[in-house]
């Protein structure tokens, strides 16, 4: 009896399996959309999937774009997986991520800020019958009340780099650091010139008052407070590439442009070897566009501490931790088969997933001691 109720409360212990999304496609899938069907919970019907991210497509686990559609081929608006109803939805591969849970412990981070960003929700993936690994199932960027809400006429852009700018929606440069700057949503194709130039000019605006107007000449064209939740997210997660690709911005007509959502953390929390996201300690972002002159505003170095020492206050670390903790346990069994079908290789890290786990819960406490010391000395 005793070992039937210990089986009993263990079986009740163990956390549901990760929900699976299945796709039939008649043909491999590449950068061009090919049509399939998709089943999911409480969602099955027609879909158009491709492979989607510029570096990511050399891995050999790549992620995907969805966009849903109806028996007439146009958009279906289904909510998947609790999350608000859309048509267009990625799958993110998490390939050089061996927790598999970076990107969804930052946007998390972000929404309990107050701050959007893409839900998420892991899963396994089977393609045409054969396990594809765990996936994270997340919203993709765009102008949307429950997504970016910038309002009627409001636009979402995106800084990228030179190069991954050849490969996006055409783009324009900003005026003094002459970065790319991609239109995101609406797309470049879909604006009236005079609705572009406005855009542009907004940005332009916001780059000149930072390089070149007077102290603190930058607040009235760029968000104060959505700047500090920016910047504190990538300092507090080191990521590798803030402010410099995948940052995105928006803004309401005639509003400020504010910084954000975050995007892209997989190369953050310790998993990089390049520049200053290689190394625990530092700043991140003290020599990057546009950050490198809000940190010589001693105003914006007193708001970033005051802000974090309200977020600590409201248990930033316990809170972390918790999800770290939360994420692997829900992964551990799904982890192992994702393991064995996508095998330690290039760019993929070596050694046991339930180390890496260690390591980063071991990083995120060290680096919230670092940025206590730190940050208390800006405000």
């Amino acid at each position: 009896m005793l070992q039937a109720m210990l089986v009993t409360l263990a079986t009740a212990a163990a956390p549901a399996p990760l929900p699976v999304v299945s796709v039939e496609a008649p043909r491999r899938i590449g950068g061009a959309k090919v049509r399939a069907r998709m089943r999911a919970p409480e969602f099955e019907g027609r879909i158009e999937i491709g492979v989607r991210g510029r570096w990511s497509r050399r891995y050999p686990k790549r992620s995907f774009s969805l966009e849903l559609q109806d028996a007439d081929g146009g958009n279906r608006n289904d909510p998947l997986l609790g999350m608000p109803a859309d048509d267009d939805w990625i799958l993110y591969a998490a390939y050089n991520d061996r927790t598999l849970m970076r990107n969804v412990l930052a946007y998390d981070t972000s929404r309990w800020m107050g701050r959007y960003a893409a839900r998420t929700r892991f899963v396994r993936l089977r393609l045409n019958g054969r396990y594809h690994g765990v996936y994270v199932l997340m919203e993709k960027l765009k102008l949307l009340d429950e997504r970016v809400d910038a309002g009627k006429g409001g636009f979402l852009l995106e800084r990228t780099s030179v190069r991954q700018s050849r490969t996006k929606d055409p783009s324009f440069r900003t005026p003094v650091t002459r970065l790319p700057v991609v239109w995101a949503d609406p797309e470049r194709e879909d604006l009236r010139r005079r609705e572009a130039a406005r855009a542009g000019r907004a940005v332009a605006r916001a780059e000149r008052a930072l390089y070149r107007g007077s102290p603190g000449a930058w607040r009235r064209h760029l968000h104060g407070p959505a700047a500090v939740d920016h910047v504190l997210l990538n300092e507090l997660f080191k990521n590798q590439d803030g402010m410099r690709t995948s940052s995105f911005m928006s803004a309401t007509p005639g509003g400020p442009v504010r910084l954000g959502p975050i995007w892209d953390f997989d190369h953050s929390m310790g998993n990089s070897t390049w520049g200053p996201s290689s190394v625990l300690g530092g700043w991140m972002l003290a020599q990057r566009p546009w950050a490198e002159r809000l940190y010589a505003d001693r105003a914006f170095g007193r708001a970033m501490a005051r802000r974090w020492r309200e977020l600590r206050r409201a248990g930033l670390e316990a809170r972390l931790l918790r999800q770290v903790r939360a994420h692997e346990r829900r992964l551990a069994p799904a982890a192992r088969r994702d393991s064995r079908r996508w095998p330690a290789a290039e760019h993929r890290p070596r050694g046991r997933r339930e180390r890496h786990v260690r390591e980063l819960r071991s990083w995120l406490v060290r680096r919230i001691e670092w940025l206590d010391a730190n940050l208390a000395r800006l405000g």
